[in-house]
């Protein structure tokens, strides 16, 4: 749809977090395996995120990454955005160069409506929304991981 894959990850990675419930750092190594990232594009995402203020990085033994916020106060788009997503930035599903509501392509209309839905649940929706309405998934799939 509009996230590419960088999107994916940094999200992945942000629910990693999240779905952790703890006050405890989470090793850049469990981030990864919970997560199915990359460890060297967890790093580059880390990074965005610690500098966008929404993750904190400590260093040495015990270390890893903890929310600088709560999951309620983090909206999807907030994220999104500290990954380098740009919601103006959607290219035409034609490859127009311009299509707008005054030059549309054949899609437009549809497409609009489809960008608009995306933008009201990526600005209204929290990784507290997140959290909460998975945790019943999120504890089954973290006692497989642990038990295997």
């Amino acid at each position: 749809m509009f996230l590419n894959q960088t999107s994916h990850y940094v999200l992945r990675a942000m629910t990693g977090l999240v779905i952790t419930d703890s006050s405890n750092p989470l090793s850049s190594r469990e981030l990864a395996e919970t997560t199915d990232v990359p460890s060297h594009y967890l790093s580059k995402i880390m990074r965005k995120l610690v500098e966008a203020g929404y993750v904190d990085s400590q260093k040495g033994h015990g270390g890893g990454f903890v929310l600088t916020k709560s999951p309620d106060e983090i909206r999807i788009i907030d994220v999104l955005i500290a990954g380098g997503f740009d919601m103006e930035d959607q290219p035409c599903v034609f490859g127009w160069d311009q299509c707008s509501d005054h030059k549309p392509c054949p899609l437009h209309p549809v497409w609009k409506r489809l960008k608009e839905s995306f933008k009201d649940w990526a600005y209204n929706t929290t990784f507290e929304d997140v959290r909460r309405e998975n945790k019943l998934l999120i504890d089954d799939k973290f006692t497989k991981q642990s038990d295997e």
